[in-house]
């Protein structure tokens, strides 16, 4: 189990056992977006000139009104000297969330948005194939041309025009011109 994991793990069944799962999943992602948006935020925390007391008021000024545990382990951080990984424990921890409330974050790439109908039945679908709730987050990008890439975690569907268009180009670029040319 990695380092993010372990960390991860601890918020979550410290988080259960306080009954603040939802609460400190919202608070965690809230927090982890501010400092990923904010380079002088950022600078501060991982700044290891700057004292851990120092870092330990900023995190108790910035989540004054979050849920006291997030608080309280965001300060651990800190003091274990673990801030610089709060991307990836987050991420864990999102996980960790997901698997215990048996959800499936899937995102969907197409080249258009997707109609209500067929977003529709892609949920369908995903959730009869998996047993699992899902979560589809809708990204547009036109440079797949048309079809659909669907991302699971690490694993990825690439069903792409895009993608079809390079396996043929590959093909063709492999294929010998003269035996390509000799008659059968």
């Amino acid at each position: 189990m990695s380092v993010a994991a372990t960390y991860a793990e601890a918020l979550y069944e410290s988080a259960v056992s306080e009954g603040g799962v939802d609460a400190v999943a919202s608070d965690l992602k809230e927090f982890t977006a501010a400092v990923a948006g904010s380079a002088e935020l950022r600078d501060a925390l991982e700044n290891p000139e700057i004292d851990r007391r120092a870092k330990r008021g900023i995190i108790g000024e910035i989540t004054e009104g979050a849920h006291p545990l997030l608080a309280n382990f965001l300060k651990v951080l800190v003091d274990r000297g673990r801030l610089t990984e709060l991307k990836e424990i987050s991420e864990a921890f999102a996980d960790r969330v997901d698997t215990a409330e048996a959800r499936l974050e899937v995102e969907a790439i197409t080249a258009v948005p997707l109609p209500a109908d067929l977003r529709e039945r892609l949920v369908e679908d995903i959730q009869e194939k998996t047993g699992q709730s899902v979560v589809l987050s809708e990204t547009v990008d036109p440079e797949i041309v048309g079809g659909l890439v669907l991302k699971v975690g690490e694993f990825v569907v690439d069903g792409s025009v895009r993608h079809n268009l390079d396996r043929l180009a590959e093909r063709l670029h492999a294929v010998s011109v003269d035996a390509a040319l000799s008659p059968s």
